[in-house]
């Protein structure tokens, strides 16, 4: 395009589903914006010379457009350029849900990048006759680094646990390899906007080095496991941003408004940006046809780079700007172990588990090897507890009978050597029937050991961080309780406390109730450290939650102190919470798991944990205490909102009706993460006069509030 535009923003983009022809409403019904004001005003106030240097940037690019574009681009047509090869990490933040995806779905993904940006997709046949001749092979590839930054081998993929995979921002980079030798991906759960699928920053020597880099949602990456097809693109859009492209529209993230934006790419024709797959649309200069498939749009069927936009990101590469030239060069790849011979040289399997490789007994899980830099040609595993015990398959289904705590070992073989690892504790079997049955359950953990022990499992996912221990420094009762040392350390980190297996069934009375003893102190009072607790009724495979205590609310009345917490007799309370739905009061294996996230704040401990047959004081469904479910301002407006809380992952629907019955709009249907969701009621439906409900379901429980509209 040949109008000037100022780039002032950090790309944030949404949800991209390409190869597709798409005729339903998806795209335009659920086609959610960037922060680009919220962004533009902190990139500001942080670097107060960013606009200029951005407009002084642009003209450059521009210039270098203008002068490949009267050349016709010729470089891009018969001479093989210099093919500039990308070293890529991946860090996989996780919770160990489906968010922790696998090396072969990061595989997957890397290969449909090499595909697209060399012209190799099997799609590219489908480029309409208008743009067969500037469709470009950008002579760009990418690899999985072989290196990390401290030498040593690596298969290019770090899965990290940490709770920063949740509304993700800047601030969930962690982990970064230097930016000068490798191209960062964060793949995360959720991001902080909950329409946002992705974003990169723009080229600018004032971008941050320490959040460089794609940030990108699990679900957007490759096109197996849980990716898919008409998401699997979103990452070839979000690097053309790292490589200085911008929407073929110009530099909003609104396509559709209007003819006037630009994206100085000459070969890109005018256009208002595409939400649906139109291929013969021209509306900006008619009769021009717009350039629907190219991947920098929004359209669902994007397949192909112009020529125009090889010869900017090219430049990019070339540019010193943000380091991306250091990125190709001979040194850099022999350093990331790109350019070496591939060498095995670590071996590494996973499961096909969908439960973190947590088993009732009878269960199998099938294991993969997953060798790093060389392809194997013998294995020789081992599976204490399992059947077989042993196996040379590469990928072995055992299958685990007995209840425990169990290692896996490989070694993998080829010409270049054999390498072994032992992965210790790497599944677990619990019991499937209880190993407790009676009239109530206690525990005061004043006997049993230190655990974890026969009865009581600890998760730590930060191993050298401090987690769940037995404790003689504080009691509610007795001698003894379980605590966290907590500490600004353990920021971010989550630890678990599963007790034994309960059969409910031998529990009597109608509502049988929960309670237990928590003493926990502030370090500061900004500090929300959280409680949270769950139950199970498969073997600890899925939770629901019952019970979330956060900052105040957790400390119950006692004071933050700087020092290390250590509760005096008073300084306990009871939490409670009733188990009367027919799921849990049914179940014949019942697991109760603590599950506390550190805000870095202070120590927490608990005690007294009762099962009995009397409700507990704090009602019969904790869950409606926590929602919070308001539909604000009432009367109505056009800015009336619907807000609730989730105090964990829940699949959730919401729907307007009338006074009869009758749906009038529905708003939301599918899964959410934890914490407040809002929605505004004019975004779904134009309501007349009257009196209507607004019907929340969340995990199979149902919840209205009257809606008057004025």
């Amino acid at each position: 395009m040949k109008n000037m535009l100022q780039i002032r923003i950090a790309i944030v983009c949404t949800l991209l589903s390409i190869g597709i022809s798409v005729t339903s409403s998806f795209a335009q019904d659920n086609y959610l914006h960037c922060g680009t004001t919220e962004a533009m005003k902190k990139l500001f106030e942080l670097n107060p010379g960013l606009e200029a240097q951005y407009d002084r940037d642009e003209k450059v690019y521009a210039e270098q457009d203008k002068q490949a574009a009267a050349r016709g681009y010729g470089e891009n047509r018969d001479v093989m350029l210099t093919l500039y090869t990308i070293p890529v990490v991946f860090h996989i933040l996780h919770q160990n849900g489906s968010e922790n995806i696998s090396d072969a779905q990061v595989y997957d993904a890397v290969r449909i990048l090499n595909d697209d940006y060399r012209k190799l997709n099997a799609d590219i046949a489908n480029v309409v006759s208008s743009f067969t001749s500037v469709a470009a092979d950008c002579e760009i590839e990418f690899r999985l680094a072989q290196k990390d930054p401290n030498g040593n081998c690596t298969n290019g993929i770090e899965h990290i646990y940490s709770a920063l995979t949740n509304a993700a921002d800047d601030n969930s980079k962690i982990s970064q390899w230097p930016r000068n030798k490798y191209l960062n991906i964060w793949v995360v759960k959720t991001i902080g906007d909950p329409g946002v699928a992705g974003y990169a920053y723009l080229p600018s020597n004032q971008t941050p080095a320490a959040i460089d880099g794609i940030i990108i949602l699990s679900s957007y990456i490759g096109s197996i496991g849980t990716g898919h097809a008409s998401t699997s693109r979103a990452l070839t859009h979000e690097i053309g941003h790292y490589l200085n492209l911008k929407h073929t529209w110009g530099g909003t993230n609104s396509p559709g408004v209007s003819c006037t934006g630009s994206d100085n790419v000459s070969d890109t024709p005018t256009t208002k940006g595409h939400t649906t797959c139109s291929l013969t649309d021209a509306t900006c200069t008619p009769p021009t046809i717009e350039n629907v498939q190219n991947y920098m749009e929004y359209s669902y069927c994007t397949n192909m780079f112009t020529a125009g936009q090889k010869t900017r990101m090219r430049s990019a590469l070339t540019s010193a700007t943000s380091q991306r030239s250091s990125l190709w060069t001979a040194s850099n790849l022999t350093a990331t172990g790109i350019s070496t011979a591939s060498v095995l040289c670590q071996a590494d399997f996973e499961t096909n588990s969908n439960y973190a490789n947590v088993l009732c007994e009878g269960d199998s899980l099938k294991f993969t090897d997953l060798a790093w830099n060389g392809n194997p040609t013998s294995w020789s595993w081992t599976f204490p507890g399992g059947t077989p015990a042993t196996s040379t398959d590469s990928t072995p289904t055992i299958t685990y009978n007995t209840a425990g705590l169990y290692n896996a070992s490989l070694t993998v073989t080829n010409g270049s050597g054999s390498v072994s690892v032992t992965k210790t504790g790497y599944v677990r079997v619990n019991h499937s029937t209880a190993m407790y049955n009676g009239s109530f359950y206690s525990e005061g953990f004043e006997t049993g050991g230190a655990i974890p022990n026969a009865d009581w499992q600890v998760n730590n996912f930060a191993p050298g961080l401090n987690t769940w221990v037995q404790t003689g420094a504080a009691a509610s009762t007795g001698t003894k309780s379980v605590m966290i040392t907590n500490s600004a350390a353990q920021n971010g980190y989550i630890d678990e406390l599963i007790s034994p297996s309960i059969d409910m069934t031998q529990i009597t009375g109608t509502n049988i109730g929960m309670s237990f003893k928590v003493a926990y102190a502030q370090r500061t009072a900004t500090d929300n450290d959280q409680l949270k607790v769950y139950v199970s009724t498969n073997c600890g495979k899925n939770w629901t939650i019952r019970k979330a205590l956060t900052g105040v609310t957790l400390a119950a009345g006692v004071s933050p102190t700087t020092a290390n917490f250590v509760p005096t007799a008073n300084q306990w309370s009871t939490q409670s919470f009733t188990l009367s739905q027919a799921q849990f009061t049914a179940s014949n294996d019942l697991f109760v798991k603590f599950e506390f996230t550190s805000n870095g704040g202070n120590n927490v401990y608990i005690d007294d944990i009762n099962l009995n047959g009397t409700a507990a004081s704090a009602g019969i469904d904790e869950l409606t205490n926590s929602l919070n479910f308001n539909v604000f301002p009432n009367p109505a407006d056009e800015n009336t909102i619907i807000n609730f809380n989730l105090l964990g992952k829940e699949k959730v629907s919401i729907k307007i009706v009338d006074v009869i019955g009758r749906q009038v709009a529905d708003v939301f249907k599918g899964e959410l993460a934890f914490g407040e969701h809002k929605y505004s009621v004019a975004d779904h439906a134009k309501l007349s006069g009257g009196v209507y409900f607004v019907n929340l379901t969340v995990g199979g429980q149902q919840f209205a509030r009257k809606l008057i509209v004025k």
